[in-house]
């Protein structure tokens, strides 16, 4: 394996820091999203148990921090429905952004990757070409087909590093959505029973 890679030339290893960073960012994102989906699906009956005389209990209720924002932020109390809903809906706002960080870096890395591929095998048959020149048209079939495998390992390399990249970022766009819309249903549900 490791010659294959030292066979791949230079490029092969701004590949291999693509899927390092790819991997590290996608292992502390399924952390967070796993943590965050744990406190999304708190059930919404729990909420409504709760008595104005017993709004502390609803730290231990809190879905994804909203919960308690709002009662710091407005005394325990709705003093109407609209800072209620402006409160709510900014904090989950900031919540959801929290959740898309780094996300961007993982489709960089889907993008470019195969391209840094593409690079590497460019540049290696541009050296096989030079060495035809150089054998002044007496090909060695041998020497020449030698050469287009190793410039090929790049391209291979590049999309080994793209395809579980993309599939990883859309896989994460997709749970957050699913969140999102847990959340927005746990704001109207907050909203209706007024806590």
């Amino acid at each position: 394996m490791l010659s294959i890679f030292q066979k791949g030339g230079p490029l092969m290893w701004p590949i291999l820091l693509c899927s390092i960073i790819a991997m590290a960012i996608f292992i502390e994102r399924m952390i967070v999203l796993f943590k965050a989906k744990k406190y999304a699906r708190t059930p919404i009956e729990a909420y409504q148990t709760h008595r104005r005389s017993r709004i502390s209990d609803t730290q231990s209720y809190k879905a994804v921090g909203i919960v308690h924002d709002l009662m710091e932020s407005i005394g325990g109390t709705f003093a109407a429905r609209e800072d209620a809903e402006r409160v709510l809906i900014r904090q989950a706002t900031l919540y959801i952004r929290s959740l898309e960080e780094r996300l961007n870096w993982l489709a960089i890395i889907g993008a470019i990757a195969p391209l840094l591929g593409l690079l590497g095998t460019v540049t290696g048959m541009i050296k096989v070409f030079m060495g035809i020149q150089s054998m002044q048209g007496q090909i060695n079939p041998s020497a020449l087909a030698g050469g287009i495998w190793e410039a090929l390992i790049t391209t291979a390399a590049g999309l080994i590093v793209a395809i579980p990249t993309i599939i990883a970022y859309h896989f994460f766009e997709d749970r957050i959505d699913d969140l999102t819309g847990e959340i927005k249903d746990l704001i109207g549900s907050l909203l209706e029973t007024k806590l």
